[in-house]
């Protein structure tokens, strides 16, 4: 863990990576492999994702790093007619969990993966997650995916990147393929 001089120099970013386009968590995952490589605490509370394997849990769970994956989620869904509830109870209980790790000041990144996605269906106050994330430490850095980032939540944040598609192996039958989209 850094020292607190060091950590008071910094300029804590919040960052929005969205889009329709793949690579929004894999350029989260990039930022962590820097972060990683100056020592900082990393951390990675995903909302959407569930228990399933993926290279880069299975990566956080063998390194001797200080960086941890969490999948807090109930599974991607598609479908709008999807039963809506057991995806908002863990948003919810994600949420709780990501203001403790803000309020406790140990991690130096914190990635809220698929936030966007959480605050643009409605199960989360998005004043509140806005609040919060506003007040984190000065010197935390938070980066916050998925698609659909909310004009207000654009407006809190310091750095917007929107990934778009131009195109995509699933268009033509292929399917995600580990070590590239798990």
């Amino acid at each position: 863990m850094l020292e607190k001089t060091e950590r008071e120099k910094r300029h804590g970013l919040l960052i929005n990576i969205s889009g329709n386009g793949k690579g929004k968590t894999t350029g989260a995952l990039g930022t962590c492999l820097r972060a990683l490589g100056w020592g900082w605490t990393v951390s990675v509370l995903q909302f959407v994702k569930n228990a399933g394997k993926t290279g880069e849990k299975q990566f956080a769970d063998n390194t001797e790093l200080h960086f941890e994956i969490i999948p807090l989620g109930a599974g991607f869904t598609w479908r709008e007619n999807t039963d809506q509830n057991g995806h908002q109870a863990c948003a919810a209980a994600a949420w709780e969990l990501a203001k403790k790790y803000i309020e406790r000041a140990e991690t130096d990144l914190l990635v809220l993966d698929e936030l966007n996605i959480v605050l643009k269906k409605g199960w989360l106050d998005s004043a509140e997650v806005i609040r919060v994330l506003k007040q984190r430490p000065v010197w935390m850095h938070i980066i916050v995916t998925g698609r659909g980032v909310l004009p207000e939540l654009a407006e809190a944040s310091d750095l917007v990147s929107e990934i778009r598609e131009i195109k995509h192996p699933y268009k033509r039958g292929i399917k995600a393929q580990k070590g590239i989209e798990f």
